[in-house]
C-alpha cells in the first residue's frame, strides 16, 4: 500500500489546481481470437516469426468508429453518473473514419448519445497519440472556459487495412478494432477517480510515412489495377533504426514531464503497440516492465483507444492511487502525460 503524506508547495500544487478530473471510463470490444489463428486462415505467411501479443479484437460487420465509440460513451457517461446535457465538448481521436471528411464522428456521437446542440465537436487525427492529445487539448479548452464537462472518444477500425497474408506485416498482424471513452471535468461537483496534470510531446517529423496508407488522398487517390486501396504497410524510413527513435522520443517527452512537474511516476499506463516495443520503453523509461498495466494480450493494439481502454481497467480493478506515467506515439511523435490520484495529498517518494 502506497502511504500518503503532505508535500511542499511549488508545481506539483499549481498542477493539481489546473488538473483534469476523471469522472468514468468505457470501452467497447469486439471478440477476440489468436492472432495466429486469423494468420493460418489468411494464407500462407510464416507464423514462426510472428512474436505479438496472443490476441486481437476484429469488429464485428455493424461495427463502425461512431458505433464502437458511442457505446463506449454511453458507458462512460453511465460509469461518471454524468447527464449527456452537462456534456459541453466532444473529442473524437480515433483514425478511423465511418466515411471521408468532412463527416464527423464527433458530430455523429453528440447526435446519437442526445447530446445538446451547445457542445463542441472536434475530430482530431493524430495516430496513436490521440488520446493523450485529446486529454490535453480538454484540460486547456475547459480552463479556458472556467470548467464544466468533457468526453474524449477513441475508437478504431483497421485490422481490414493488414495484410494477414503476408509475412513481411506480422508487425501489423495484432493492430485490433474497439473503442473507449472517458468523461472529464474541471471545477465540477462530480467526484474523480483520477487526476490528469497534463501532458508533454515531442515530434520527430521526418518519421511522417513510416507507416502509410498509400492510397485514396489527393497524391493517389486511386490504387492502380492489382492493389489493394486500403492496404496499410510499414513502410520504414532508409537508414533509420526504429527502435533506436522511438527509445529517444519516449525518454525525451518523459524527461520534459518530470521536469515540468518534478514527480517521478514508479507505474505505466501505455500504448499496447507490442510486447517487445513494451520491453524497449520500460527500459528507457526505467520503470520496470511488471508495473506496466497490459491489455495488449487480450485485446491487440486498439491504436488511439489503448490508453483509455488500459486506464478502464486500472480504475475499474484497484483505482488510481499513485502516479502513473500515460505514454504514447505515433511514428513521428511521443507524448507522457501524468495520471495522479484524486485524494488530497500525493506520495511523497515521487517528489523529487
Amino acid at each position: 500500500m502506497t502511504h500518503f503524506t503532505e508535500t511542499r508547495s511549488g508545481p506539483i500544487d499549481q498542477a493539481k489546481n489546473q488538473a483534469l478530473s476523471i469522472l468514468g471510463s468505457g470501452t467497447y470490444l469486439p471478440p477476440a481470437r489468436p492472432v495466429r489463428e486469423v494468420v493460418a486462415e489468411a494464407g500462407s505467411a510464416d507464423t514462426s516469426i510472428y512474436e505479438g501479443w496472443n490476441n486481437v479484437c476484429h469488429a464485428l460487420e455493424d461495427d463502425h468508429p461512431s458505433s464502437m465509440g458511442g457505446k463506449a460513451l454511453q458507458a462512460a457517461l453511465v460509469d461518471a453518473g454524468v447527464d449527456p446535457s452537462e456534456v459541453k465538448l466532444v473529442i473524437f481521436a480515433g483514425m478511423s473514419r465511418d466515411y471521408l471528411p468532412s463527416w464527423s464522428v464527433s458530430a455523429e456521437l453528440i447526435k446519437n448519445a442526445g447530446i445538446s446542440g451547445t457542445c463542441n465537436c472536434v475530430d482530431l487525427t493524430v495516430g496513436c497519440m490521440g488520446a493523450l492529445t485529446a486529454l490535453d487539448m480538454a484540460q486547456g479548452w475547459l480552463a479556458l472556459r472556467g470548467g464544466g464537462v468533457a468526453a474524449v472518444v477513441t475508437a478504431e477500425r483497421w485490422s481490414y487495412t493488414v495484410d494477414h497474408s503476408a509475412s513481411e506485416s506480422y508487425g501489423l498482424w495484432a493492430h485490433a478494432d474497439g473503442g473507449a471513452a472517458t468523461v472529464v471535468a474541471m471545477n465540477t461537483e462530480h467526484v474523480a477517480k483520477g487526476l490528469f496534470y497534463g501532458a508533454e510531446f515531442v515530434s520527430q517529423s521526418d518519421l511522417n510515412g513510416a507507416v502509410l496508407v498509400e492510397y485514396g488522398g489527393t497524391r493517389k487517390p486511386t490504387a492502380p489495377d492489382g492493389e489493394t486501396a486500403f492496404e496499410r504497410k510499414f513502410v520504414g524510413v532508409e537508414g533509420v533504426d526504429m527502435r533506436e527513435r522511438y527509445a529517444q522520443g519516449y525518454q525525451a517527452s518523459y524527461q520534459a514531464l518530470k521536469e515540468r512537474f518534478n514527480v517521478v511516476p514508479e507505474r505505466a499506463l501505455c500504448n499496447q503497440t507490442s510486447n517487445l516495443f513494451m520491453l524497449l520503453i520500460a527500459s528507457v523509461i526505467e520503470i520496470p516492465i511488471d508495473n506496466f498495466l497490459i491489455t495488449g494480450h487480450d485485446t491487440g493494439h486498439v491504436g488511439s483507444a489503448d490508453i483509455l481502454i488500459v486506464l478502464d481497467k486500472l480504475l475499474k480493478s484497484t483505482g488510481c492511487h499513485e502516479p502513473y506515467l500515460m505514454a504514447g506515439s505515433t511514428p513521428y511523435a511521443f507524448g507522457s502525460g501524468l495520471l495522479m490520484p484524486a485524494g488530497k495529498n500525493v506520495p511523497n517518494e515521487s517528489i523529487r
